[in-house]
């Protein structure tokens, strides 16, 4: 390419905006109106500028530019059927919508006639084909070029009907303007003698009054070569054109319009959440449009960088013209928002890795040499490479289609060595995919590449391949192709550029009346959007199983607690949702498990809220499957020895084949109180675990309270009341287990003691029947019945006064002794001052005896009882989870803040939401 001259000396010194429309956006005669309508809105908001105006072929269905070249091949085979239906076609796409166009009589005859003559012109040049069935690449390019002046033409007198008396409209056919070097493969821009065209043209045709400015319509994707042969710009003709046109005319800007918003951040097909990106580089455009995509050609924005000065390039959208849309340009948005500083990503599908490895490929000159040459030669061009600093292997990417190809050339070019082992495989991946983060911004920023691969590794996708610039500009991964949307929206996700999706199933231990369930289902519906602006997650509920039923969507969107209950009592539901209830409990189970699997989201889990066995069953297999539990219901981790062994062997990843999820256990212990994190955190920061004991059920809690209360305030001790009494205010209270018995008869403790022995290591001692035979019982029914308290009355009333003879009162303890291996629950004689005999009813108290806490335990007292705290702690535990797949920078969005009665995590005030940054809010 020639060193472009000086700008030209035009008879205008007004500055120029050059606008450029699709064939999308001249798709019929309504459209032709509406590009004329946004051009002249525009043109009045800048009254000093002159205009020029791209424009490409009528687009539609079909094409007016694949019709022309489908006629060309048509005639090559002599498929006379198809030329002929093609210029009907033709004919009467332009005819109709010169007739809707509503033009003066005078211009629509002419036009008629112009496209009549052309298409006959058309007809004598295909026949020639035919005669020598010969399709060479100029008859092509000449035919398909006719659809861009029919097109220029057409708006030409759409723009001169409409538009005022102060412009004057001029059609420019561009093969009189453009002039290129069609001797080597690309099309390469004759600078000099494309300016001294287009100002010969201005020159001529100047405004007739000095107050007339002046609009040029111009065609797009044509241009004459070197010998003034009609030929075209190639792929996105009419974008480069609209873009040499701008540098041709000094233009202080160009605007694409098409039918999209601007740039996006990824494709809105695979990543939903993906954004409008106000500002983009020049070298990131390229990036992006290198690696698929499909707003912008990096041809395009080459007239435009080499002006001086560089020429933004606008890209808008023509049916949504109010919307600022993206400017790309010297630099971006990634260089002024730090944790900003990947603006888009993008892929490559259907390629493979060709790898070459062997020990003696270590340290030889000429393997890469012979390698690549050898592709060059049999015409396959690489994508990416990686290759170790140790030299021994090279990995490329290439399209999928010539593997085969490539691996047969190599293993035949490296016979010998393969033959004597210095190289071992020649090896072919496939299908496989390139992932690619880009951003100018990255290179300031450290840990980009870490927080990219971490995305990666926690959805469970393997990279196959790296690949990095020292520009630092674009981070590319090879993976597999079947992962490559999930990929995408990890990593789109991991940057701030979209929410994190978490695919959420509840189960629900009955209908109507599963209160925690419900509980978790309201909560889960409020705070959706606090979750979206505060921590970039979008929580969907998208399965519910419950009472013999399960419900899903297909379609996006969340479940809530009135679409759960309304189909349960028989009401419509709506069309996004599913609700069965005539399966049987392993199709409903299997239904609700598969549902949940989505291979587009990384993040699936599920909250189990009931108290049943049949459901602990499924834990382990859930988890096998990459799912996540979050379980109030501890009857699997208190269960058989043989289900606590598969649940181990299915947290340490040992019966699925990818990462096992995680099993999040808190709420099984002391409901919403933080037992298990605290016992943890004390294990984890090296302290030794001695003792543990407490109040652990919150039904003997308030039961016990009522019967042996402490003093009051006054230092009175107010009378207790009977033991079945406060039973039965237990029970209507809501604090007993469906079953009554597995509270009174410590069944629910020891279920409790047992998460806690598991968590110290005591799981292969101990088990809950256990634990149970060495229990003081003092309910020894095996059913529930209200009749038969009066000897337990009598004894606990004997029980309560005697320890109130010793300024005792009577508590229901648990404990473990990790130094005697000993597991007791026992009611106990304690102080009125002791920790135990202060707790308020419905609360519990655990105290943790440790190398740390020796003398005063680390004591955690709270409500347990309560279904909304319950309900918190369940999501406070997935927000735990989520914390280390989100980035620092969002978990910052959720700012303290404090008003007269309260501090609360709030969104900051000046951290923008993901919509705010796009334009379409400015």
């Amino acid at each position: 390419m020639s060193t472009p001259p000086a700008p030209p000396s035009t008879p205008s010194s007004s500055p120029w905006s050059v606008f450029k429309f699709g064939g999308t956006s001249v798709s019929s005669a309504k459209n032709y109106k509406n590009c004329a309508k946004i051009s002249l809105d525009d043109m009045r908001s800048k009254p000093a500028n002159d205009f020029a105006i791209v424009v490409s072929a009528m687009g539609g269905k079909p094409k007016t530019t694949d019709l022309l070249l489908g006629l060309v091949e048509a005639a090559s085979t002599r498929d006379d059927e198809t030329v002929a239906l093609n210029l009907n076609l033709i004919k009467e796409k332009h005819m109709t919508c010169l007739q809707e166009c509503e033009l003066s009589p005078s211009a629509q005859a002419r036009l008629n006639g112009t496209i009549t003559s052309d298409i006959k012109s058309i007809q004598d040049v295909l026949r020639t084909v035919s005669l020598m069935k010969w399709n060479p690449a100029k008859i092509s390019a000449l035919v398909s070029g006719y659809g861009e002046i029919w097109s220029g033409q057409i708006l030409t007198e759409v723009m001169q009907k409409l538009g005022g008396q102060d412009t004057q409209f001029e059609y420019v056919d561009a093969r009189n303007v453009i002039v290129v070097d069609e001797s080597n493969d690309d099309v390469v821009i004759e600078w000099e003698r494309s300016e001294e065209n287009l100002s010969k043209f201005l020159a001529s045709s100047p405004p007739e009054n000095p107050g007339t400015r002046r609009c040029l319509v111009v065609t797009g994707f044509v241009a004459s070569n070197t010998e003034g042969v009609a030929t075209t710009l190639g792929r996105d003709g009419s974008d480069y054109s609209a873009a040499i046109f701008g540098k041709l005319l000094s233009a202080a800007e160009v605007t694409i319009w098409t039918d999209v918003d601007g740039v996006l951040s990824a494709d809105p097909r695979r990543v939903p959440g993906s954004l409008v990106l106000s500002e983009v580089s020049f070298n990131e455009a390229m990036e992006l449009a290198y690696f698929g995509a499909k707003v912008i050609h990096p041809k395009t924005m080459q007239p435009a960088i080499l002006s001086n000065p560089p020429i933004p390039i606008w890209i808008r959208n023509t049916f949504n013209p109010s919307f600022r849309g993206s400017r790309i340009y010297t630099s971006s948005m990634t260089h002024k928002q730090r944790d900003r500083c990947v603006c888009g990503f993008a892929s490559i599908d259907s390629l493979a890795i060709l790898n070459v490895e062997g020990s003696g490929m270590v340290g030889v000159k000429g393997v890469a040499r012979r390698l690549f040459g050898t592709l060059e030669d049999s015409g396959i061009s690489i994508i990416l490479i990686a290759q170790a600093s140790s030299e021994h292997s090279i990995s490329l990417a290439l399209e999928q289609k010539d593997a085969s190809r490539a691996k047969a050339v190599l293993e035949e070019v490296f016979s010998r060595e393969l033959k004597h082992g210095h190289i071992s495989d020649v090896s072919v991946i496939a299908p496989a995919s390139i992932v690619a983060a880009v951003g100018d911004g990255m290179s300031a920023v450290t840990g980009v590449a870490g927080r990219f691969f971490r995305a990666l590794g926690e959805s469970k996708i393997n990279v196959l391949a790296i690949a990095q610039g020292a520009s630092e500009r674009n981070i590319s991964a090879m993976v597999p192709g079947a992962d490559a949307t999930r990929a995408l929206r990890a990593v789109h996700a991991a940057f701030r550029l979209s929410q994190t999706s978490v695919r959420v199933g509840v189960v629900l231990d009955g209908g109507v009346n599963a209160g925690l369930g419900r509980s978790l289902l309201q909560l889960l519906d409020r705070q959706r959007q606090h979750m979206i602006i505060s921590f970039d997650i979008d929580v969907q509920v998208v399965c519910v199983k419950g009472d013999g039923a399960v419900m899903w969507t297909d379609n996006g969107g969340s479940i809530t607690d009135s679409d759960w209950i309304g189909a349960l009592k028989g009401e419509r539901v709506s069309s996004k949702l599913q609700f069965t209830s005539n399966s049987s409990a392993k199709a409903l189970s299997d239904k609700f498990t598969g549902v949940l699997l989505s291979d587009e989201c990384s993040h699936n889990m599920v909250f189990d809220c009931t108290a049943l066995e049949e459901m602990a069953v499924l834990h382990p297999k859930w988890l096998a499957k990459s799912i996540h539990v979050i379980t109030a219901n501890n009857t699997g981790i208190s269960g058989s020895d043989e289900l606590r062994e598969e649940l181990d062997r299915a947290e340490l990843g040992e019966q699925g084949q990818g990462e096992p999820g995680r099993y999040l256990k808190e709420v099984c212990v002391g409901g919403s109180l933080p037992v298990i994190r605290t016992l943890t955190d004390l294990l984890k920061s090296g302290d030794r675990i001695r003792k543990i004991d407490g109040i652990l059920s919150v039904s003997f809690s308030h039961i016990m309270h009522r019967v042996s209360p402490p003093p009051g305030d006054d230092g009175v001790v107010p009378e207790g009341i009977k033991f079945s009494e406060a039973v039965k205010e237990a029970i209507d209270m809501g604090m007993m287990e469906v079953d009554p018995v597995k509270d009174l008869n410590n069944e629910y403790s020891a279920r409790c003691l047992m998460v806690l022995v598991n968590e110290l290591g005591m799981g292969d001692l101990w088990n809950k029947d256990r634990i149970l035979q060495a229990c003081e019982h003092i309910f020894a029914n095996e059913t529930w019945s209200e009749d038969g308290f009066a000897d337990l009355d009598a004894e606990i009333e004997k029980r309560q006064a005697a320890a109130k003879a010793n300024k005792c009162v009577v508590r229901h303890i648990s404990s473990i002794d990790v130094g005697k291996s000993s597991v007791e629950i026992k009611f106990l004689d304690v102080p009125y001052n002791h920790a135990f005999a202060t707790t308020p009813p419905a609360c519990e108290t655990f105290r943790f005896f440790t190398k740390t806490y020796q003398q005063f335990p680390l004591v955690i007292t709270g409500q347990a009882e309560g279904l909304e705290n319950t309900a918190n702690a369940l999501l406070a535990e997935m927000l735990n989870l989520m914390a280390g797949k989100v980035t620092a920078t969002a978990s910052r969005k959720s700012g303290l803040q404090r008003n007269a009665s309260s501090a609360f995590l709030g969104k900051a005030p000046s951290s923008p939401t993901l919509r705010q940054l796009s334009p379409s809010n400015k």
